[in-house]
């Protein structure tokens, strides 16, 4: 499990006043039914796989009210070696650096029960958890079942789908949901401020979790691409929105250009449910636009100059200084803003739209910035997770995309 309640308790309560969601008769998370990418769509995203994981997060529905999370991945393995990986809990502790332990309760046939336990100085986390496995198909893959039945997370449920790809390389597809509401305290907590929180975290812990599988069994396949690469300046990504369209209706997609464990960019897509002016006159108030970036945060306009508009922000989190200046960098195409002092003073980002046929707006963010590039809490926490590094920024990216919608929508009123 990943090393992140800590980090988002302090994180996702910027998230109070964001996505402020209504709620629907519960329904069991660990039974609830789990989306996937049909093959269509898994062609549609395969020139984006090239380059790294990819993950949806489907909007509510009357199923249930909390969104599911499904990431696809690339792994330079056989499909058969990433199924050994998954199949076998009690190694998750060798390549899964949060966990402490696994123990295996007992095993039925294709269903294993176990406990993990996950731990750091402060605190440890405990779960209950069963697996099953699906019989493997030559053709079709291999499929695994993970119901999270208890513990300090809360309940869930986890689908892999390893898919051949070749004879040496596989597609996997990770579904996952995860309910924190009836947890421990802190997650509780969390869990309280609504599902945008849920979904910050389904969001890490999928990413987390996805990742460590797929180092692992491209290790054990000696495809290992453990390595750090010269970080590439920040370009717009290549994405055909009419392709995404249909894909886009049922949730937002991340993009992750990842080479080894460098992250070059975070791309973020989605419906605005708007028009493309509305979207503009939100993407060129740096108060508002400001605000949508760091959720919580507190925007105020300090300069007025031909480079662009410089602001000042805040969130006001105790015993903790967040904040900083940045500029945004009005156009009538694609939108800068850059962090200049402060936390995030690295942080790069960049907005452009895209016209659907009716005047929808498509929304198209691209981003660069280290989370370690925060307060000195949050970086000794994810100090030495690159996994970790990685899924907080798809979550963050897809944080922004949220709270850009709801602030537009607001606009109608």
């Amino acid at each position: 499990m990943p090393r992140f309640v800590l980090v988002f308790f302090l994180f996702t309560a910027w998230n109070a006043t964001a996505l402020a969601e209504s709620r629907t008769e519960r329904v069991d998370a660990s039974r609830a039914r789990l989306g996937t990418f049909s093959e269509s769509e898994r062609e549609v995203l395969a020139p984006y796989l090239d380059r790294g994981p990819v993950v949806l997060t489907e909007f509510r529905n009357r199923q249930t009210d909390l969104p599911a999370v499904i990431y696809a991945a690339r792994v330079e393995a056989p499909a058969r070696v990433v199924a050994g990986v998954i199949a076998h809990p009690q190694e998750y502790p060798s390549f899964m650096q949060a966990l402490e332990s696994v123990n295996v309760k007992s095993v039925r046939g294709d269903m294993m029960a176990f406990d993990w336990t996950w731990g750091v100085t402060l605190f440890s986390l405990t779960g209950h958890n069963v697996l099953t496995a699906f019989p493997a198909d030559p053709e079709r893959g291999y499929r695994y079942d993970i119901r999270t039945t208890g513990g300090e997370l809360g309940i869930g449920r986890v689908v892999w789908r390893i898919y051949p790809d070749g004879h040496e390389r596989s597609l996997v597809v990770f579904s996952s949901r995860l309910d924190m509401r009836n947890a421990n305290y802190i997650t509780r907590q969390l869990a309280s401020e609504g599902n945008a929180v849920n979904r910050t975290i389904n969001v890490a812990v999928a990413a987390v979790t996805l990742l460590e599988v797929k180092t692992e069994a491209e290790r054990r396949a000696g495809a290992s691409n453990a390595k750090k690469a010269k970080r590439k300046p920040l370009t717009r990504p290549a994405i055909n929105m009419q392709a995404l369209a249909g894909m886009l209706r049922r949730g937002d997609l991340v993009l992750m250009d990842l080479d080894g464990d460098t992250l070059h960019r975070v791309a973020v897509v989605g419906r605005a449910g708007a028009s493309i002016g509305r979207v503009r006159r939100v993407m060129l108030d740096p108060e508002e636009f400001g605000q949508s970036i760091l959720h919580g945060s507190c925007a105020e306009v300090v300069e007025h100059s031909e480079e662009g508009l410089r602001f000042e922000w805040e969130i006001p989190i105790p015993l903790l200084h967040v904040g900083g200046e940045m500029i945004l960098r009005p156009s009538p195409t694609i939108i800068a803003v850059d962090g200049i002092s402060g936390t995030l003073s690295k942080g790069r980002w960049r907005f452009d739209t895209h016209r659907y046929p009716g005047g929808e707006a498509g929304v198209i963010g691209w981003a660069t910035f280290d989370p370690a590039d925060s307060p000195k809490l949050i970086r000794k926490l994810i100090a030495g997770n690159t996994q970790f590094s990685h899924g907080f920024v798809a979550a963050t990216q897809l944080a922004v995309m949220r709270s850009l919608r709801s602030r537009v929508h607001r606009l109608r009123r």
